[in-house]
């Protein structure tokens, strides 16, 4: 095995997309915005927040087009920062990964964990009892971090080696025990509401209940953790 650490994280091309799209996108918009409102306003129909169009028609040059200019940069700016914050930055050693996403940095031994895999746009983690222990968005590819894992030995999947146990979940259909129906009910409202801070807490509930919980389009699916 390799005795030298693998860092995944974005590629130059991926940061400059990251760090020059937002804003030249914000910009662009600025330009183009003002004579499409113009354009709309002046078909003679009924819009949709038609007060916003004209508000947006009567900016026709000199310094109102700098400040919206400015205005739409600064928000393009904002999205980048964004993206950048929720980057995991991933180090893969022989013994240990070290995962860091904005000032927050874990670290996991090799030895502790039981399954890496890719779910859409996240790294998921999961101990030998299935429980996720992770998951992030990590700034390189599948295949990149598939390379990596294997090189130093890890037990990488390229799907969820557990998919098949998964259950979607339908309110009081008998399959769960009462303690974990209540649990899933909490989490769908917490989901519908986007509260994420809460749907990781009742996931984190539901782990201790002997079950592990994922989403998919808006809907929960159940599986029994299982030991490897």
């Amino acid at each position: 095995m390799s005795s030298e650490p693998t860092v995944l994280s974005l590629s130059r091309l991926d940061r400059a997309l990251i760090v020059l799209g937002p804003v030249t996108l914000g910009v662009l918009l600025a330009l183009a915005l003002p004579p499409l409102a113009r354009w709309l306003a002046g078909l003679g129909i009924a819009l949709p927040f038609g007060f916003v169009v004209k508000a947006v028609a009567g900016v026709d040059g000199g310094w109102q087009l700098a400040v919206q200019t400015v205005i739409f940069g600064v928000l393009g700016l904002l999205v980048t920062a964004e993206i950048l914050r929720r980057v995991t930055r991933v180090t893969v050693d022989d013994d240990e990964v070290e995962l860091q996403t904005a000032g927050d940095r874990r670290t996991f031994a090799r030895i502790d964990i039981g399954a890496l895999y890719p779910e859409r746009d996240l790294l998921i983690l999961l101990d030998h009892d299935s429980r996720r222990m992770f998951h992030g968005e990590p700034g390189a590819s599948r295949a990149a971090m598939g390379q990596a894992f294997r090189r130093h030995g890890y037990p990488w999947h390229d799907t969820d080696p557990f998919d098949d146990l998964y259950s979607r979940w339908e309110p009081e259909s008998g399959q769960l025990p009462i303690e974990a129906e209540a649990v899933m009910s909490a989490r769908a409202v917490a989901l519908r509401k986007k509260a994420g801070a809460e749907t990781g807490e009742l996931r984190e509930t539901l782990q201790k209940l002997g079950y592990a919980v994922r989403d998919d389009s808006g809907q929960q699916f159940w599986r029994p953790l299982v030991h490897r």
